[in-house]
């Protein structure tokens, strides 16, 4: 947490829009690589807002159930064409990729009313699931 939020304040400070974190409730990720990994798709997403989107607002927001943890990266820029062929970016990849790496599921859409919505949910269940396989 402590980490998203110095990621928006940086971003504020250093590229002159407002991006802010917004955690009601405190969330733990156990598994600090799992924890690096959803840093790392929110830094790659912000990054991508700052330099196609045009946004002048980005909010960057964490929240967590008994089942799930979901980041949550939102500009108010211009987007970009929402047909899959057309997005091929390597950034995109990258958070797929990272995605994929802690078995999150990655969604990249059109928020409302304008700019662009990432979203990675991480199931905790598969992780106790994995761990107690881990441990066999």
């Amino acid at each position: 947490m402590a980490a998203l939020a110095g990621l928006a304040s940086r971003t504020s400070e250093l590229h002159g829009v407002t991006c802010t974190f917004d955690c009601s409730e405190p969330v733990l990720v156990k598994d600090n690589q799992k924890a690096t990994h959803l840093y790392r798709i929110a830094k790659e997403a912000v990054t991508n807002a700052l330099k196609h989107s045009r946004a002048k607002s980005i909010t960057i927001s964490l929240e967590g159930d008994e089942g799930s943890i979901i980041l949550r990266i939102r500009d108010d820029g211009v987007g970009f064409p929402w047909e899959p062929a057309e997005i091929k970016g390597m950034g995109l990849k990258i958070m797929r990729y990272r995605a994929g790496l802690i078995n999150a599921g990655l969604a990249i859409g059109p928020a409302e009313p304008i700019g662009t919505l990432v979203s990675c949910t991480l199931n905790k269940s598969a992780d106790h699931v994995q761990e107690q396989n881990q441990g066999k």
